[in-house]
């Protein structure tokens, strides 16, 4: 089993005894790799890693990666402008946790929605690996990087139960400060308005930010296979071959 120590929120993407393990894994952003840790990922010779943050975040923390990593790493850059979208809700609702909560669900619907391009070259990486290790992450790993992961998991018939279980864990795995890091409105104004209340929402996940990305694949498209071959313009033997390379 592969431990990194030097990233938050890192772990082993299969859950279940359905998904192959030492194949997929999810973290934080890499900013923070150290020497030996470097050594640990070159040494399981990555297809890919991937990096859902956009250019202000990248900007901020660089991953930490070595010439021969670098050469594996890819920008997929997601962005729902959660912050400035709570700045604006609380000069209309106050500083309210239920109403950044929501904020939270809808981004989930954004990346979704608004970053088709992004999940269909993300399959094709993964339909690409020949069975090599791909790493993926935000900035705390948690949200984008939790959608990436659902998406994964339920496509390999995972049980919603062990998806929960360990969506969840990046609570126990981030605090509160690192899950927050990098984030910022657009504007220097605007970031004077950001609140330990907002924080506290963007810094957490709950099943109810999930579900939010799961009732709208089920509203808009049916499934998410649906989702994959309408949306995306993947096909049910792309599946079969996705199933065949992550499951046991």
């Amino acid at each position: 089993m592969l431990s990194i120590s030097s990233v938050s929120n890192f772990r082993d993407v299969a859950i279940g005894p359905k998904m192959k393990k030492n194949l997929l894994f999810r973290c934080a952003k890499l900013s923070t790799l150290n020497n030996e840790d470097i050594v640990k990922l070159e040494n399981i010779k990555p297809y890919a890693i991937i990096d859902f943050r956009d250019p202000k975040e990248i900007k901020k923390a660089p991953d930490n990666l070595s010439d021969n990593l670098f050469r594996k790493y890819v920008s997929l850059p997601i962005s729902a402008n959660t912050l400035n979208r709570m700045v604006a809700e609380k000069n209309i609702q106050g500083d309210n946790r239920l109403t950044y909560e929501k904020v939270m669900e809808e981004s989930y619907k954004l990346y979704l929605n608004n970053h088709k391009h992004v999940w269909k070259e993300f399959i094709n990486i993964l339909l690409n690996s020949n069975s090599n290790p791909i790493i993926f992450h935000c900035s705390a790993g948690k949200d984008r990087t939790g959608i990436a992961s659902y998406i994964i998991q339920n496509l390999l018939n995972s049980s919603i139960e062990l998806i929960y279980e360990n969506y969840l864990l990046s609570n126990q795995l981030l605090s509160s400060i690192a899950a927050t890091a990098e984030q910022t409105t657009s504007s220097k104004n605007d970031d004077l308005k950001i609140t330990n209340v907002m924080l506290k929402a963007l810094g957490k996940v709950q099943k109810s930010y999930l579900n939010s990305a799961i009732y709208e694949i089920k509203e808009k498209y049916q499934t998410l296979e649906m989702y994959i071959f309408h949306e995306l313009g993947f096909n049910e033997n792309d599946i079969k071959k996705l199933i065949k390379l992550y499951s046991n």
